[in-house]
Parts: structure tokens; C-alpha cells; sequence
């Protein structure tokens, strides 16, 4: 009981230390991690490790959805949209136990991820890590965006 406390408040000591856009980043890891583990528990045939990791990867998405600014703006619109669909998709996994869900709902948050890392914490990509992901942005692009309309725009995002 002593050390369940004292580890709660080591998690908030170091929680108040960390500056946003690293949380946002801890967040896109804590949920492609998790819907890795949820993958597992599909393929293991394990009910209880794919719900649990499902409904945490679940909730992080959210987390990420809530985190962005409720601004006109189409970018934010299209990611906001993104993430809503990834929710409803991933919640259907439960019952179909659907990998590819999985692994494009993994995509999708790891070229997100990348995105944040490159333009708002100002990373950049190495040869290797850039060779990868443009092969996972073609294989994105490729994909059938449907599924919402704004400002006469008609798109799909298809998961």
C-alpha cells in the first residue's frame, strides 16, 4: 500500500515536470503500444488482454482528440475526424477481432506521431527512420479517405 502511494506521487512529480508536446508524444506511444498488445491478444485468442489494451488505447485516442484546439481549420478537422473513426473502428475489434484495424489504426498514429515529432518538437528524421515512413505514407495516401464533408469538401477515412 506504502509503495502504490509513493509511486502515485513519483507519477505526478514527474507528470508536472513534463512540458505538453512531450505528453502529446508519450500519448501517440501509449496508444500505438497498446493497440499493440490488444494485436497479441487477438492473435493469442485472449478476450481479456485484447479488451483491456483496446479500451486503453481507446481512451488515449480520445485523449488525443480532446487535445486539439477547436479552431476552424481543415487540418485539424481531417485529424479530429481521424481520430473519432479510429474510435469507432477500434470499438468494432472486440467483436470481429479485426487485425487489420489494428494495423492500420497503428499506422495511421505512428505517421501521426511523426508529424508532431518533426514539426512541432522539431525533430528531425534520419535516412533510415525517412526511407520507412515514406513507404508508409504511400501506403496511407493509398488508402480511401470517405466519410466526412466540410466547407464542400467531400473525403472519406476508411479504416
Amino acid at each position: 500500500m506504502v509503495y502504490n502511494a509513493l509511486s502515485s506521487y513519483q507519477k505526478v512529480q514527474v507528470s508536472s515536470e513534463i512540458n505538453p508536446q512531450k505528453l502529446i508524444l508519450m500519448l501517440y506511444d501509449g496508444a500505438i503500444k497498446r493497440i499493440s498488445f490488444a494485436r497479441e491478444g487477438v492473435i493469442n485468442k485472449n478476450p481479456k488482454q485484447r479488451g483491456e489494451n483496446l479500451s486503453k488505447a481507446i481512451a488515449i485516442i480520445s485523449e488525443l482528440n480532446a487535445s486539439l484546439r477547436d479552431i476552424d481549420d481543415e487540418q485539424i478537422f481531417f485529424v479530429k475526424s481521424l481520430f473519432l473513426t479510429m474510435m469507432q473502428e477500434l470499438c468494432k475489434v472486440s467483436v470481429s477481432n479485426d487485425i487489420q484495424t489494428l494495423d492500420r489504426a497503428t499506422k495511421y498514429l505512428m505517421e501521426l506521431k511523426r508529424i508532431w515529432e518533426t514539426t512541432v518538437m522539431g525533430r528531425e528524421d534520419t535516412e533510415a527512420h525517412t526511407h520507412t515512413q515514406v513507404e508508409q505514407k504511400k501506403e496511407v495516401s493509398s488508402m480511401n479517405y470517405s466519410g466526412y464533408e466540410k466547407h464542400g469538401h467531400k473525403t472519406s477515412i476508411a479504416i
